[in-house]
């Protein structure tokens, strides 16, 4: 689409807009064609400069032109490696996702990830033997030995202009626990406090091999405040990998460190390879960087060392830095076009080798980054570029609710030209290189923990789910990408959904996207306002993807599980559609308990559920709807089907009646009580879902708050036939057959 056409002017209609576009039909993915490519330059000094001018841009507020060429500095990219297999010494996991592994004699579940062979840090880790876990415990407050206080907060006549909250200390402690999978039972060995300098601990590694195991905790902090798309709330951020031995459990120790400036993105471990995307904006001395003008910032430029703007990084403690990258082989991404100004901030993807600490291979650009996704082949980086200028706009003037789906006349939406820019970046043996840039149309979504699962790499292709950024009648709230890096630095889209030929809309008007599942050569998408529409898209063919069936129940999924060939588990909750047309919950509909359907795929033009089941009335909560990692899955053997634990805080009953009356709908229920409820999912001819009760760790009749409910951190592992549940810092075991009979906390 014509972008200007975009700004003439602030009410259009449909007839407008169509004369505008470049002839594709209303409801098609429009995809942006525009040049994406990183640019390079000829050397560090010409980095620099581009540095200093989106500096000064920044504080001027205006546009400026980085004097980079289209075509004659685009980057010479290497012969970019062939797709690799994943790394000698991966933890490949299993069939259902799961990794972890496990020894031949036990069978131990792991961490669930996105992506097989591609490990994701987390707050509780187990021995791949499932005789130890590991148990991160971050305690926040004012005060602790050996970190200093909090400021004290600024006079009130201090103009807040010129002051940034001070960081919250952070003390964390990993714990370590010996499992006794025959009793079973979980045996405290250490409590080992890790100095991380007040900086709060975000999730933890364990690398095992025939040399001793390491624990890597990773942890940023320093003094974000703000948001997101503001960079300069990122000024004076750190953040540091710190190894713990812990061959020894009764003596661990820190036996090393990487410390870096900057924010970590996201960070993913293959085999002895720990990849991270960081952060990091070039604050200058003096004044804080948003009370500065352009004049005042173009002047501490000239009287700066260029080279003082680079991030640096140490290692083992020591106080001598080294950059972070080579000015002189960094990047420049594209200035949006409907951006005043590009993010000064400078985006390093580096690799650390994990036996020696020490950094590999780096890459890095000037622009911005917002999260991560990563194949075994592949890293790829994404941002959204929005234009929040104007605001969407009926024809009579009246803004159009899409929360509520109201989309008055003949309307469409003000075409801000939301995008997502990629970064591929090739992996093979631990070393990184460029392989290609594009964008598509719409964002990935809000929850940083959704965002890699609407991307999947498979076969060299990357498929990309994205929320619509034109809304209405005639839209698709969700469009599909299929793109392919072509060697010389373009991500191009090879295929798009919806269509000329494929036109079929996927979800329907006011509808988002929960649940995103890449399969093989099919994704799973649900969309949800009223009702839950399930879509299976069939990949098979990357230049002709289609939508190949559509199932539309009550409810909706956040995350979806496959289950052997055929089936598929969802994990969500219950709706039922507001009385009258009402606005339930904001989406026309009224949100219930936890609910998990089994759906079979076999078919993928006529999917069908097969069962569901739902726990908890109104107000039940479950850390497993926003975080795939609070969700244990233990798969299939000869001698039991698939089993799945899950943490739940359960308001009213257990096994409420389900449809709920329209009577109660609007109900929220007290709290009854919290614990890990256990499920086990058959396939075949007698597929379905069955409880196996759950372990209770609190209660409100035990309770002095009959209301109180403490929506804690759940995880929970699995060894053999006995279950752990990790809530805090807390450890409880039980028989999988006896969920209800645990030990006490450990």
């Amino acid at each position: 689409m014509n972008r200007h056409c975009s700004l003439i002017a602030a009410f259009v209609s449909a007839s407008m807009l169509a004369a505008c576009s470049s002839g594709s039909s209303v409801g098609e993915a429009e995809f942006s064609d525009a040049d994406r490519r990183l640019k390079s330059f000829d050397d560090g000094a010409a980095f620099y400069d581009a540095l200093k001018q989106a500096l000064v841009a920044q504080a001027a507020d205006q546009p400026y032109d980085l004097g980079v060429p289209t075509t004659e500095d685009t980057a010479v990219l290497p012969n970019a490696p062939p797709a690799a297999a994943p790394e000698a010494g991966d933890s490949l996991g299993n069939s259902d996702g799961a990794t972890g592994g496990g020894s031949a004699e036990n069978e131990v579940t792991g961490t669930n990830v996105q992506e097989q062979g591609v490990d994701e840090q987390d707050w509780v880790k187990v021995s791949s033997d499932g005789s130890l876990l590991y148990v991160l415990d971050t305690v926040y407050g004012n005060y602790f030995p050996g970190i200093e206080p909090l400021p004290v907060e600024p006079a009130l006549d201090e103009p807040l202009s010129t002051s940034i909250p001070a960081p919250q200390t952070a003390q964390t402690t990993l714990r370590i626990l010996s499992l006794d999978v025959d009793a079973p039972d979980a045996t405290s060995l250490n409590e080992f406090s890790v100095d991380l300098n007040g900086r709060s601990a975000e999730g933890a590694y364990l690398y095992e091999t025939d040399a001793g195991d390491s624990v890597f905790i990773t942890a940023s902090g320093g003094g974000f405040w703000g948001y997101w798309d503001d960079s300069t709330a990122f000024a004076g951020q750190n953040s540091v990998i710190t190894q713990v031995d812990v061959s020894n459990s009764a003596a661990p120790s820190v036996t090393g460190s990487f410390m870096l400036d900057g924010q970590i993105v996201s960070s993913r471990r293959i085999g002895k390879h720990l990849f991270f995307a960081s952060r990091y904006y070039p604050a200058l001395p003096g004044e804080q960087p948003w009370t500065q003008s352009a004049e005042e910032v173009q002047r501490q430029l000239e009287e700066t060392e260029l080279s003082s703007l680079l991030p640096q990084y140490t290692t083992g403690g020591s106080d001598e830095s080294t950059a972070l990258v080579d000015p002189g082989e960094c990047f420049v991404a594209r200035q949006p076009d409907n951006a005043s100004y590009y993010s000064p901030d400078i985006i390093t993807l580096g690799v650390i080798d994990l036996d020696t600490l020490e950094l590999t291979d780096s890459e890095c650009y000037l622009g911005a980054s917002e999260t991560l996704y990563a194949s075994p082949n592949a890293v790829f980086l994404a941002t959204t570029q929005y234009d929040y200028s104007t605001q969407p706009v009926a024809e009579d003037g009246l803004v159009i609710d899409v929360e509520n789906g109201e989309f008055p006349g003949d309307s469409v939406w003000f075409d801000p030209r939301v995008d997502t820019d990629i970064h591929q970046f090739t992996i093979n043996n631990g070393q990184l290189a460029y392989a290609g840039s594009g964008a598509v149309r719409g964002h990935l979504g809000w929850n940083p923990l959704r965002k890699p699962f609407r991307m999947s790499e498979h076969d060299g292709y990357l498929r990309v789910a994205t929320f619509n950024d034109r809304q209405g009648v005639d839209q698709s709230p969700i469009l599909m990408a299929i793109l392919k890096a072509d060697g010389s630095g373009r991500l191009n889209t090879v295929a798009a959904l919806p269509n000329d030929s494929e036109p079929g809309f996927i979800g329907k008007p006011g509808e988002q996207l929960y649940a995103s599942r890449f399969l093989g050569d099919r994704a799973y998408l649900v969309t949800f306002r009223q009702t839950d529409p399930l879509y299976i898209v069939d990949l098979s063919d990357p230049t002709s993807p289609r939508v190949a069936g559509e199932l539309e129940i009550e409810g909706y999924s956040d995350y979806l599980h496959p289950v052997g060939e055929d089936y598929l588990l969802g994990i969500g909750k219950d709706a039922v559609a507001a009385p009258d047309g009402g606005r339930g919950d904001g989406r026309g509909a009224l949100v219930q308990g936890v609910k998990l359907s089994l759906f079979n795929v076999s078919n993928p033009a006529e999917p069908t559920e097969v069962q569901s089941l739902v726990v908890g009335q109104r107000g039940t909560h479950s850390q497993a709807l926003e975080d795939h990692r609070a969700i244990t899955v233990q798969p299939a053997t000869e001698s039991h089907p698939l089993r799945v634990s899950i943490g739940i805080d359960v308001n009213g009953q257990t096994f409420p009646d389900v449809p709920t009356p329209a009577a109660s709908a609007f109900t929220y229920y007290p709290w009854s009580y919290s614990g890990l409820h256990g499920f086990e999912v058959q396939v075949g001819a007698d597929a379905g879902i069955v409880s196996r009760g759950s372990l209770v760790v609190d209660r409100a009749s035990s309770n002095n708050n009959p209301y109180y409910n403490f929506y804690g951190r759940d995880r929970s592992v699995m060894v053999n036939d006995s279950v752990f549940y990790i809530r805090g810092s807390s450890v409880y075991a039980a028989p999988w057959d006896d969920l209800a009979n645990p030990t006490p906390a450990r």
